[in-house]
């Protein structure tokens, strides 16, 4: 499934400079495209909040989720536009983001602790591998062909949706009850609200880390717009100089710490290691601004994302198995990726006020200050766990 959906992957990652170097979006344009895509975190969170009290739509909401996410990308060789552009990129973001939960849950009913994480380690090293490769090819691509993206959208995106095959035919072991079930109203909008507060008033520990992610997210998700205006405009960088940088360097850094993580999740504390993923991530704008007198630390500055991006798509993912022990991780998850929501609503808005106001560079200083103290919270004592049976 992760290797169909890689080049599509691939090629959404860089969707945001394709907006601004091949289709000179506005600053405005390229803050909404990075507001959206998180924000509409908190719609997918309604998606798959069923899915607390209904575990048998499990495989349903995946399937669904995973077609309706990469439709939109069939359009793009008739419709091209940046506004097109940054509706699919929503609609994308809003259901890949619902099938997180339900994905995690199959993954945590078919797997163990140890063999799931040595397995979603290996996979998303694979998959790094694959966009190593890709990386070499479609750098040159895009620049040597105007519009070149145009149609490998549509070709990795059909690819992407052949995965579906592969989903119907996953395993589905029966369901046990849930022994903390969250509480039931009958007010259908604000019951997945009060299901996460009622869920981190019960979990401080979870509230904990909320909290440090939250505040680690915020920084990467302010400095979005001043990034890609600063890779276009200040770096004047081509398809291929962000695509070696992005597939090969990150990739790199990826391929060579994601085992490493995970054997780092089984001999530490969760709040350090997540402390120590916020801290390579915030010097990833410090190495960017070192890139205007070379572009190697452009280079670097990836291959450090990729070494914190490995431990972040490992924790986040998985932080709500390791929490929910026991009971239904999809809660756990949902709560995940509302927060992507909820951070998403003010992060890149006010990166690109900031970007406007003092310039790209100062508002990636600002983004570091941000993550950092995002590792002071996450390295505070964690508060104790409320015991199921008290709640």
């Amino acid at each position: 499934m992760h290797l169909t959906n890689e080049p599509f992957l691939a090629l959404y990652t860089l969707l945001i400079f394709i907006l601004r170097k091949d289709l000179h979006a506005t600053t405005f344009q390229i803050s909404l495209f990075a507001t959206l895509r998180p924000v509409i975190s908190v719609f997918s969170f309604y998606w798959s909040s069923n899915l607390f009290r209904r575990r048998e739509k499990l495989l349903p909401n995946l399937v669904v989720a995973w077609i309706l996410a990469r439709l939109p990308f069939l359009c793009i060789p008739i419709i091209h536009h940046a506004w097109y552009l940054i509706c699919a990129g929503a609609i994308y973001q809003l259901f890949s983001r619902a099938s997180i939960p339900s994905m995690i849950e199959i993954l945590k009913l078919n797997m163990g602790k140890n063999p799931r994480e040595r397995l979603f380690s290996l996979l998303y090293i694979v998959s790094f591998v694959e966009s190593i490769l890709l990386g070499i090819f479609f750098g040159k691509l895009l620049d040597m062909y105007e519009g070149a993206w145009i149609a490998w959208l549509f070709i990795t995106a059909a690819l992407s949706l052949s995965a579906i095959f592969i989903q119907m035919r996953i395993p589905l072991p029966s369901l046990k009850r849930d022994e903390n079930v969250l509480p039931v109203t009958t007010n259908r909008f604000a019951q997945p609200i009060k299901d996460c507060i009622h869920l981190i008033r019960s979990r401080p520990d979870f509230a904990h880390f909320q909290w440090g992610f939250m505040i680690g997210g915020f920084g990467l998700m302010f400095i979005t717009p001043s990034v890609t205006i600063y890779y276009a405009d200040t770096l004047n960088l081509t398809h291929d100089n962000l695509a070696v940088a992005r597939y090969i360097w990150m990739g790199m850094g990826v391929v060579v710490s994601s085992l490493l993580w995970k054997y780092g999740l089984n001999k530490f504390p969760l709040n350090r290691i997540t402390a120590s993923i916020i801290l390579g991530f915030s010097l990833f704008p410090l190495l960017l601004l070192l890139a205007r007198s070379h572009l190697i630390w452009l280079n670097i500055a990836f291959l450090c994302y990729g070494i914190s991006q490995a431990g972040s798509h490992l924790v986040w993912n998985l932080s709500g198995t390791l929490f929910a022990k026991d009971e239904d991780s999809s809660k756990f998850s949902g709560v995940n990726v509302l927060m992507v929501g909820v951070r998403g609503a003010l992060a890149p808005v006010l990166g690109g006020v900031f970007c406007n106001l003092l310039g790209p560079s100062t508002t990636l200083g600002i983004g570091t200050a941000i993550c950092l103290a995002g590792v002071v919270l996450m390295l505070r004592r964690v508060p104790r766990t409320t015991p199921a049976s008290s709640v």
